[in-house]
């Protein structure tokens, strides 16, 4: 049984199928694309805003008092019992906007910033914040 191998026959992909196939993966990725980035811009925000809520709970440990501003954070603002930074710098925002502290709610959210998508600044539906405060004052706050 000797076969021969038909090298004439169309078993393989042409290049017009070949095309086809690239032109609907790079259709998938490019519709795939743009919700994976704003999950991750929002990811991002969440770990920072947990940071920096983390850093002002050391920073209250060591001096007693919260920070009257982040930069406190970084640079000593000459409070007794201040230890280091507890921050090597304030982040920016995923869309390169700042971090606002909120003193008279304890929270560390993203502020009216026209670069940040609406429904995640401060007092919108998917708001994205962090209480610092460890007292009952900051309990009405948490919500």
């Amino acid at each position: 049984m000797n076969r021969m191998i038909d090298l004439s026959s169309d078993s393989g992909m042409t290049r017009i199928q070949l095309l086809i196939l690239t032109i609907l993966a790079i259709v998938i990725i490019g519709l795939s694309l743009p919700p994976f980035l704003k999950d991750r811009k929002v990811s991002q925000a969440d770990v920072d805003v947990e940071t920096i809520a983390k850093a002002i709970k050391k920073y209250y440990k060591h001096t007693g008092k919260y920070p009257a501003k982040l930069q406190d954070l970084v640079k000593n603002p000459s409070i007794e019992g201040w230890k280091s930074p507890y921050l090597d710098k304030v982040p920016k925002t995923p869309w390169n906007g700042d971090y606002q502290l909120i003193q008279n709610s304890y929270k560390i959210c993203i502020a009216e910033d026209n670069r940040v998508p609406q429904k995640y600044r401060l007092g919108k539906i998917a708001e994205i914040s962090r209480v610092y405060a460890e007292s009952p004052e900051s309990q009405k706050y948490w919500w």
